[in-house]
């Protein structure tokens, strides 16, 4: 696999003392140390060849967009042959205000001859006093684990096992998704509870169309069988002339979103135009393809928005309940088989879910490089003496999507952006995951123990599935089952339905899996805050998903793991009661619990308690809770999540039928049973 490292290099902050030192250097070393704070990064690892990234002052932007392009050329192309001079973005940002708050009106790609070296380019372009920064222009790197693996059946005995025979829906393939309903029974080893407590959720909600993710990936097989009709669609161009961009977005043909991989290279107006710094008012794309490398994002999208409830292959976290009413995925792609985004190109996805109604961006990739510090990431600097490759276009790009100028959603305010933590075995989160706005998510299996490949520790946010080939059963099934893509590179062919659709279903695992879990049930939690008419902020909106989890502690206890997988295990049911505000109680199996509810109601009034059906059938509850001495007491024999109602009268004459100023009121608890419990709700 092609990898990129992510080469950066300082954005250096000068003190007083280091002033001074440079005043006293020679005039030779003044001007070095001068080029050193603008080039952000050393040419390492595989970049985009023949381009570099530059980011201009703004008198010289502005001397660009008035016409002055002739004032400023020769300033900034003195001793380069430079080839071309354009924007970084290719169209112009729907929302310009904001484009211009994060810089990104300023940053440009100047082409050369490939056969130069890059550094030299990057000195002599970083002599001009109108360049403020340098970035090479850097390949994106994919984050997934191994190969996608065909799904080939099981035997009935485990189709039929326990609680993964009752899938809320009746997709053929819904009994072997382990990582949707986990009783313990699927294989040998297997812990029940060690999915995401998404059943109990569908009850509430199955998604909703006004929901658009993105899938920063290889391209969604807009045909497959069970994504087709959860595929995002561009009407005006479905509907439009080829070629032509008929709904004025900038983009050509982009009728189920966009192929940014080399998308510059095949414009020759744009990258081969003469040095006139000329804005391109439109751009097309290579054709979504599908087939180039594993299905990677068709799988990742199958995780989020598979059809629901259509009797064909998987079932999916936030794809509807068979009523039209899942989300939809939009394609991003920046993978292509072996070929892969640069920066730019990238920068270019993010504005282009932004301004097109994307309100959570999947992000199944990262940047290798050992980087420990935000600042690293974005400005520059060096770890163990190499000088990584600097992100700073790629951070305000994200910065514009996330920005809340750009809610896309009426129940959010701010977009979201969710992250691979990476499968390369370390102690720390990749890049971009680790930010502080976003959320990285690291990967466990069917025994709730982190996989093999995951990176744990700082900058890791919340764990979800990611499946375990080695770890339990040494079986496909312990990886985690989606749609995929015939003719991709698994190990079979795949088939074809009769309307040329997809029928192809794969095993994949990684955090690359594991991100989708997260972005899938982030997308119920939208859902169900417009269902309810309330809105939170992004940053609401993150706490609550990340403080919805259960205990992982308990499992890793004495390994390197412990602590250190985020948050804990995402829950989906405890996400939609955390919006609903209403508080959530663990329960063991088995025993009997006291709930101490002084915090959340008066508990020596004289309660009611009532339990819908869908909730007593979740948590198997053979008798009706009670309270005693001011606690509930309840007994689940199963595993499952459910609401308690309790019902009171304030007001009222003991002595008297018909009480005074009587009134009544009710406060709902939620209940979530599993085998384990943890003090601490599993997120302290």
């Amino acid at each position: 696999m092609k990898k990129s490292h992510i080469l950066l290099a300082a954005l250096a902050i000068v003190s007083m003392s280091c002033t001074k030192e440079i005043s006293e250097s020679t005039p030779a070393q003044q001007e070095q140390h001068s080029l050193s704070a603008k080039l952000v990064g050393g040419n390492e690892g595989e970049q985009a060849p023949g381009t570099l990234l530059v980011k201009l002052d703004a008198e010289s932007v502005k001397a660009i967009e008035e016409g002055r392009f002739a004032e400023i050329s020769e300033d900034i192309f003195s001793g380069i042959a430079a080839t071309s001079f354009s924007p970084a973005l290719p169209v112009r940002p729907k929302n310009m205000e904001v484009a211009r708050k994060y810089g990104l009106d300023q940053w440009f790609v100047i082409g050369f001859d490939p056969q130069t070296r890059p550094e030299s380019v990057a000195e002599e372009i970083a002599r001009s006093k109108r360049v403020t920064l340098v970035q090479y222009n850097k390949l994106v790197q994919p984050v997934w684990e191994g190969k996608a693996y065909p799904f080939e059946g099981l035997p009935a005995t485990k189709a039929d096992a326990g609680a993964l025979a009752e899938s809320a829906f009746d997709d053929e393939y819904g009994a072997y998704q382990w990582n949707l309903v986990n009783d313990g029974s699927f294989v040998k080893g297997s812990v029940a509870g060690a999915d995401i407590g998404v059943k109990d959720a569908w009850r509430l909600t199955g998604g909703d169309p006004s929901v658009v993710v993105a899938v920063f990936d290889c391209a969604v097989a807009t045909r497959h069988e069970d994504l087709k009709d959860a595929v995002w669609q561009n009407e005006a161009e479905i509907n439009g002339t080829a070629d032509v961009d008929d709904d004025g977005n900038g983009f050509i043909d982009d009728k189920y979103g966009f192929n940014f991989v080399n998308c510059f290279a095949i414009n020759a107006d744009y990258v081969n135009g003469a040095l006139e710094g000329q804005k391109q008012t439109t751009i097309k794309g290579n054709t979504l393809n599908t087939t180039a490398g594993s299905g990677h994002g068709t799988h990742v999208a199958g995780i989020i928005g598979a059809t629901n409830n259509n009797g064909k292959g998987v079932s999916s976290i936030a794809g509807g309940t068979g009523n039209g009413d899942g989300v939809r995925l939009m394609t991003c792609q920046i993978f292509q088989g072996s070929s892969y985004c640069a920066d730019a190109q990238n920068a270019a996805a993010f504005i282009y879910a932004a301004d097109n109604g994307a309100c959570i961006a999947q992000c199944s990739y990262g940047n290798a490089n050992i980087i420990t510090s935000d600042d690293i990431y974005i400005n520059g600097g060096e770890e163990g003496g190499v000088k990584i490759n600097a992100s700073p276009l790629e951070n305000a790009a994200l910065k514009y999507f996330l920005d809340p100028a750009n809610s896309n959603h009426e129940s959010l305010e701010g977009n979201m952006a969710i992250f691979a933590a990476g499968n390369h075995k370390n102690p720390y989160s990749i890049y971009p995951g680790a930010l502080p706005y976003v959320i990285s998510v690291t990967a466990f299996g069917c025994d709730f123990m982190p996989g093999s490949y995951t990176n744990y520790g700082p900058g890791c946010k919340i764990a979800a599935p990611g499946g375990e080939y080695m770890g339990v059963s040494g079986e496909y099934d312990t990886m985690i089952l989606s749609t995929g893509v015939a003719g991709a590179a698994t190990q079979s062919p795949g088939v074809q339905t009769e309307k040329g659709e997809s029928k192809q279903y794969v095993y994949m695992q990684g955090t690359s899996m594991a991100c989708p879990h997260v972005s899938g049930v982030a997308a119920l939690g939208i859902s169900y805050a417009k269902k309810l008419g309330k809105k939170f902020t992004r940053e609401q909106m993150t706490s609550l998903l990340l403080t919805s989890v259960n205990d992982l502690d308990q499992y890793t206890k004495g390994t390197k793991y412990y602590g250190n997988m985020g948050t804990g295990a995402l829950d989906a049911w405890k996400f939609l009661m955390a919006i609903e505000g209403t508080p959530s109680f663990m329960a063991q199996v088995g025993k009997t619990v006291r709930i101490d509810l002084s915090d959340y109601c008066n508990p020596y009034d004289s309660y009611a308690i009532s339990v819908d059906e869908a909730s007593r059938t979740s948590l198997g509850l053979d008798a009706d809770p009670v309270i005693k001495d001011g606690h509930l007491e309840i007994q689940c024999s199963r595993i499952g999540a459910g609401k308690i109602t309790l019902s009171a009268a304030v007001g009222k004459d003991p002595q008297k039928e018909d009480g005074i100023g009587e009134m009544n009121y009710s406060r709902e608890i939620s209940i979530v049973s599993r085998p384990f419990t943890a003090e601490n709700g599993g997120w302290l």
